[in-house]
């Protein structure tokens, strides 16, 4: 019982930082503010003051391959851009060829997408320097705040239009389009007030992910506990009949 409300309270957590993040990166932080519809009905109203322009006005696509020997990387929804560990046996992976040299460069501070699973946003401005599989799109970003841009895309919010913008037979092979990509709307503040919204995000974050980090802590000490014990009543080192 004690784990599984320490499980429900870490889920509420994750659900308070998803839900502070996507608030500020669509109201931001005056609440005082004048504002104007946005046009878009899961978002509603934004900072008057605000532009909203499409990803076409900061997105270049680009193609570069023959470089076989930089370190792979993958895009998740849960944590971006990763270097993908191919030793591991937790991962789970995508067939990996021989012949890397048709994978494409990926440079820091390029926004790149899984455009099979963009629906389930898994896109993020990358932090390494690596290769990608083919199915990817990589992008020059002309956004001069890119972890504002980082922070606002992967939020909530916009996930909506990346499923809008996927198409298919089946939800597992949607693909996502380039013109639809381009055509997502994006909500600009000023440079100032990016800056103010992504020290007010890690500020609140940092506060929420070290609660996280200590129910986490008791979660496993939890399940520790929770297989000795089972593994004393198997191994008779406690008596079940006489606790009765």
């Amino acid at each position: 019982m004690r784990m599984f409300e320490r499980e429900r309270e870490l889920q509420l957590l994750n659900e308070l930082k998803e839900a502070e993040i996507a608030n500020v990166i669509t109201r931001g932080l005056n609440p005082d503010v004048r504002m104007k519809d946005s046009g878009i009905p899961w978002i509603g109203l934004i900072p008057e003051h605000w532009e909203i322009k499409q990803l076409r006005s900061y997105l270049k696509m680009i193609t570069i391959k023959n470089k076989p020997n930089e370190q792979l990387l993958s895009v998740v929804r849960e944590k971006g851009v990763i270097i993908r560990d191919i030793e591991s046996k937790e991962e789970n992976h995508n067939y990996i060829p021989d012949d890397l040299s048709g994978y494409k460069y990926v440079s820091v501070g390029q926004f790149v997408i899984n455009k099979m699973k963009a629906w389930q946003g898994s896109y993020a401005v990358s932090k390494y320097n690596g290769i990608v599989s083919p199915a990817y799109y990589v992008c020059e970003l002309n956004f001069p705040h890119k972890e504002f841009f980082n922070i606002a895309i992967r939020s909530k919010f916009y996930v909506p239009f990346f499923i809008q913008y996927s198409k298919g037979i089946r939800v597992g092979q949607w693909d996502l389009s380039p013109i639809g990509l381009k055509s997502i709307p994006f909500f600009e503040p000023p440079h100032e007030e990016q800056q103010a919204i992504v020290a007010y995000i890690e500020d609140k974050c940092n506060k929420i992910n070290s609660l996280i980090g200590e129910l986490e802590a008791e979660i496993e000490y939890l399940k520790e506990y929770k297989q000795k014990l089972i593994a004393d009543c198997v191994t008779g080192q406690i008596n079940v009949q006489s606790e009765i």
